[in-house]
């Protein structure tokens, strides 16, 4: 329930108003004068104040930069039988809500009250929703003990304390571009302001401009009102230009003229809109490369490029698949009421050895299945997917060999990886001739199609 306070040397608007917001089930507190209202205050726990500027012993001006000194979050309304629009601009910039002449509708009240408290918590939410973004995207969350993560995180403590300059992410899919960014926007100055992303490579070029640009009314044929772009919504925080690398060299050229002016039109428009953004872009290609073979404008490339990030791939960086895998199961423990307490040396030995494709995102998602479908007490070598482990997991080869000796180890040894692989091929090939298709095929080796197809793939079965 909330509870308001209504500071009035008039008794009846005290009390008429006391009965009328009561009846709206808030929690009404009273006071004839601008002393005993700031006592009430201290002492009750008020979200909103009804303040009369005249009062027998202080000026509601005065009363009110008191309040706001005892809490900024208070939301006052002025009240006053005699107007001026100095009185108006006085106390809306020291922090009144509103500003509202006597007489007054009782209901008038109850909607801006109704309003300033809506309003109200919407900031409170926004607060508390910023407030958990900057704890979950605090540095110190980046999982990983390589020494090039670990220059990673100490370029990004860094560069989080420059406002303004341009950074370039470059890695493979999966390598955690978007993390990054998001670590740098939380970690700077900018984290109360918003942050704001887009898919380079999700949109075609003629809607990309106009999301990132907006539009004036008539712009186009849909264009029905004005929109304001990305670049305005972002002003006062960072844009995040995902895969970048994929831009249409015509919006090339735009991005180019907005980083070199920091200024821009809408499509449409005639007036020119300043912002105060930070540019955060990431791409999986070598830009270089792409400005070699004449896809990537050079100019762009070296805006762009002014802190550089790099992030290797997880196969260059194993020794942080076990925090991250670690990581991974302490979280989906949280979200999915779990109870996984880690994984087997087998499957760590497994873990290590595959070269992940697609990097954290993979290992990240393979975490997850196994926690959502097999919820094991300790993820073993028998939860991993075919592609981690080479087979199918849970089928076994039984063999019948008159002579026991028929695979033993020679002495000077034996590659056990072309073994297997060389098992697996004939193994796949004889279900093919058997079954007659890959369905059928897949059926008689206990797997699913798309777990043949990748073996058939890797192990170039045509």
């Amino acid at each position: 329930m909330n509870s308001i306070l209504i500071i009035d040397d008039e008794k009846l608007i005290r009390e008429s108003l006391k009965i009328a917001l009561e009846k709206e089930r808030y929690q009404v507190h009273v006071a004839e004068t601008g002393t005993k209202g700031l006592s009430i205050l201290q002492n009750y726990g008020i979200d909103l104040v009804l303040l009369d500027i005249r009062l027998p012993d202080i000026n509601g001006i005065d009363v009110l930069k008191k309040i706001k000194k005892i809490d900024s979050d208070i939301i006052v309304i002025m009240m006053t039988g005699y107007g001026t629009i100095e009185n108006a601009v006085s106390a809306i910039k020291l922090g009144a809500f509103d500003y509202v002449n006597k007489p007054f509708k009782k209901k008038m009240i109850s909607t801006i009250v109704k309003l300033a408290l809506e309003t109200q918590k919407l900031k409170r939410e926004i607060g508390e929703f910023k407030d958990k973004n900057r704890s979950y995207y605090r540095i110190e969350k980046i999982v990983g003990i390589s020494k090039s993560i670990s220059q990673t995180l100490k370029l990004i403590k860094k560069i989080s304390q420059i406002d303004s300059s341009t950074i370039l992410i470059q890695g493979e899919s999966g390598t955690g571009k978007e993390l990054v960014a998001k670590a740098i926007h939380y970690n700077s100055q900018r984290c109360n302001g918003p942050f704001v992303e887009i898919n380079c490579a999700a949109i075609p070029f003629t809607l990309l401009e106009s999301e990132l640009f907006g539009y004036e009314q008539g712009a186009f044929t849909d264009a029905k009102k004005a929109k304001k772009g990305l670049l305005e919504q972002a002003n006062g925080g960072t844009l995040f230009l995902d895969e970048i690398g994929d831009m249409d060299q015509g919006m090339q050229a735009k991005i180019l003229n907005f980083l070199q002016e920091r200024r821009f039109r809408r499509l449409g428009g005639d007036k020119l809109i300043d912002t105060n953004i930070r540019i955060i872009a990431a791409t999986n290609y070598n830009l270089r490369d792409e400005v070699k073979k004449k896809k990537f404008r050079e100019d762009l490339f070296y805006r762009l490029n002014v802190i550089n990030i790099y992030l290797p791939t997880l196969s260059k960086r194993k020794e942080d698949i076990l925090p991250l895998a670690a990581h991974f199961i302490n979280e989906f423990n949280r979200k999915f009421n779990k109870d996984v307490r880690g994984i087997t040396s087998e499957a760590v030995l497994l873990l290590k050895r595959y070269s992940w494709p697609g990097n954290i995102r993979e290992l990240r998602n393979v975490i997850e299945r196994i926690m959502i479908i097999d919820n094991p007490e300790m993820i073993d070598a028998c939860h991993l997917p075919v592609e981690v482990t080479g087979m199918e997991t849970g089928y076994s080869l039984d063999f019948q060999f008159d002579d026991k000796k028929a695979f033993g180890i020679p002495a000077d040894g034996l590659d056990l990886r072309s073994l297997i692989s060389n098992i697996q091929k004939n193994l796949i090939k004889e279900a093919l001739q058997q079954a007659g298709s890959k369905t059928q095929a897949a059926h008689l080796l206990n797997m699913d199609r798309f777990s043949l197809r990748y073996l058939m793939k890797k192990l170039d079965i045509s």
